[in-house]
């Protein structure tokens, strides 16, 4: 071999060799670029906020109910009024009535009170007596505790949120046994207490 064709032999050779040098640094950089593939979702929820409990009587926190009343009673005689209980809030929720007497014990003892849902008042006067009445199903019926308050409606009635409504018809009347000692007697008022319970809460 010339030494022309050795010269010529040895920068072939060194010229693969540098290819060859080339081709594995370019490799290991392609291999150093490529990402992990990755991907997310996410959840978000709804809003939360608080609803409201709101009782009511004929519109009203305190109702003044002067229909329900009658001076001059006589045994047997009774008075009948409707009132309309009311779901302002947004929550529903269910309720219980009691009533309060306030004045003479001894004349308190010996009424009583009736309760009517959804029923129609009427009051009409026969032979001189005047009798109150409730159209509809008796719901409730008791004698007044005087001194303290009386149950009526103690089963929890439910009223649905966002105006619910229940109307009742209250009858009150002086119980035929009432005695002759509890003349000129007078119970100035009957305080009527609802109360009300989120649905579902006890």
């Amino acid at each position: 071999m010339t030494r022309r064709a050795g010269l010529r032999n040895f920068w072939a050779s060194a010229r693969v060799r540098a290819l060859l040098t080339l081709g594995i640094v370019f490799g290991l950089g392609t291999v150093g670029t490529l990402a992990a593939w990755s991907d997310s979702a996410t959840a978000t929820s709804g809003t939360f906020s608080i609803g409201s409990l709101d009782l009511r009587v004929d519109d009203v926190d305190e109702l003044t109910f002067p229909s329900l009343a009658l001076t001059g009673m006589l045994p047997g005689e009774s008075v009948a009024a409707r009132l309309t209980v009311q779901n302002k809030g947004t929550i529903p929720l269910t309720y219980t009535m009691t009533a309060t007497p306030a004045g003479a014990a001894a004349l308190a003892a010996h009424l009583q009170v009736a309760v009517y849902p959804s029923g129609t008042a009427s009051q009409a006067t026969t032979n001189g007596m005047r009798t109150g009445t409730c159209s509809g199903t008796l719901l409730a019926q008791a004698t007044l505790v005087p001194g303290g308050p009386t149950p009526l409606v103690s089963t929890p009635r439910p009223l649905a949120g966002s105006n619910g409504t229940e109307p009742l018809c209250l009858v009150v009347r002086l119980l035929t046994s009432a005695p002759v000692s509890v003349q000129n007697q007078t119970v100035s008022s009957v305080r009527f207490a609802f109360t009300a319970t989120a649905a579902g809460q006890t």
